[in-house]
């Protein structure tokens, strides 16, 4: 029989992949919590109506399109926010500010590469209802929480506006109708240079003289107001772009406030989702190996909700790349540290006691320890292997004359140490040892 595989841009996970993965997802739904964000669900695949309103050119051709039994056009999500969108739209008497996250799997039928899969997890904060940048930096904020809860020091969120962006073209003397190929050619530095940005910038008709402009304008970046003050001096004359600073300003106020200027970056050259943002935009990048890309990213969307039959809403959000970052905890050999192990693993050295050990393990269970129990009548040598291999921190070892006694043998792994215990207090004798391990 020809070996089954799966579907070319998907994977199976198990073992500590799994275990880094749900550590993540625990860790975001604790976090976002704290930052008082309320949980959200959706379905996975929407009627395509609704994932066409999004916009942009690339929908159709990322996106998991098919008819469904009824004949009906529908198609797997590719993203969070499009259901966001959707239900808000739907449910204009929401309180607002509406900050709402949420957790689940997208898909997109893009070209498979290292960190690119099609099918991916990810963990998405978003606030509807205000259009303060304030709402921005927050968003920016619990990400950052997050990052440097796993990642330590090797990351950096870049920041821009949509606004900015719009004020360089003014100032270059781009006109409206060359300024979106102007911003897609911009979006492609880090990956063509410079010489095949101004490249694309000929080839879609922009004078050689306002590529100059943009490539000198693009290259100014800066962790805070020294930098902003250098946006502003570019970008004299355009209001639309000095709107779009005064909004990163106050950013990176609340930043340098939160001491967490050192982790963000304003830089002119970020021109990423300009489809559909309409102001400050944000990426993090993750600078170690492997190379996967972007890890977080996200942006003002302030006219996706309307497009979606609701009231015209402003909304922000980021959206963290779940199954990126267990590449990057895998490489990085941190898995190890999140799989805190087992509490506690029952030996039953003949087979007629495990019915006795599922009954403890039932006990001990309910006093919320974990526990699991021997159900392939190993002998104690390989049941002690596998205690060890399950990172189990006690040993119970329940044998017929034990049994007799009322009593069982627990073995601390840490310390080899084994103590006989009366069956009864075999729950107490464990709680109060796990605490002391702690």
């Amino acid at each position: 029989m020809s070996e089954m595989r799966t579907v070319r841009g998907m994977r199976d996970l198990m073992g500590l992949e799994i275990k880094a993965r749900n550590y993540l997802v625990d860790l975001a739904v604790g976090i976002f919590g704290l930052y008082g964000y309320e949980p959200l669900d959706s379905p996975v695949m929407e009627l395509w109506e609704t994932l066409s309103a999004k916009g942009g050119e690339d929908i159709e051709a990322e996106t998991f399109k098919f008819k469904d039994k009824g004949d009906r056009d529908v198609g797997l999500r590719f993203d969070l926010t499009v259901p966001l969108a959707r239900i808000v739209a739907s449910n204009p008497h929401l309180p607002k500010p509406f900050k709402r996250y949420a957790i689940g799997k997208a898909w997109r039928y893009d070209r498979p590469q290292a960190g690119r899969y099609r099918e991916f997890l990810q963990a998405d904060v978003d606030i509807v209802g205000t259009a303060s940048s304030v709402a921005d930096a927050e968003v920016i904020l619990v990400a950052l929480e997050f990052m440097s809860s796993i990642l330590m020091d090797d990351y950096l969120m870049r920041i821009n506006n949509r606004k900015v962006l719009k004020g360089f073209t003014e100032v270059a003397g781009i006109s409206d109708s060359l300024a979106f190929e102007c911003f897609r050619a911009i979006d492609k530095l880090d990956k063509i240079g410079e010489d095949g940005v101004l490249k694309e910038l000929a080839d879609r008709g922009i004078k050689k003289e306002s590529s100059e402009f943009l490539i000198d304008a693009i290259a100014i970046k800066g962790n805070g107001m020294d930098a902003l003050q250098q946006f502003r001096e570019v970008l004299k004359g355009a209001e639309i772009g000095q709107e779009g600073v005064a909004e990163l300003e106050l950013m990176a106020q609340i930043f340098e406030e939160n001491e967490v200027s050192n982790k963000t970056l304003f830089d002119m050259s970020l021109a990423r989702g300009l489809d559909y943002y309409t102001g400050p935009v944000f990426e993090c990048a993750w600078s170690g190996k492997p190379d996967v890309g972007s890890i977080a990213g996200g942006g003002r969307y302030d006219h996706l909700i309307g497009l979606f039959g609701g009231q015209p809403t402003p909304a922000t959000g980021i959206s963290l790349g779940i199954d990126r970052i267990v590449d990057i905890v895998m490489a990085k050999g941190l898995a190890d540290e999140m799989d805190t192990g087992l509490d506690v693993y029952i030996a039953p050295i003949k087979g007629d006691m495990v019915r006795y050990a599922m009954r403890l393990r039932s006990e001990i269970v309910k006093a919320g320890v974990s526990c699991d129990v021997d159900l392939m009548d190993r002998q104690l040598k390989k049941n002690l292997q596998i205690a060890d291999s399950k990172k189990a921190k006690f040993v119970i070892i329940m044998g017929p004359r034990d049994l007799d006694k009322g009593e069982v043998s627990v073995r601390n792994m840490s310390t080899k140490e084994t103590n006989q215990v009366k069956i009864g207090e075999v729950v107490f004798h464990l709680m109060d040892a796990l605490l002391e391990e702690a």
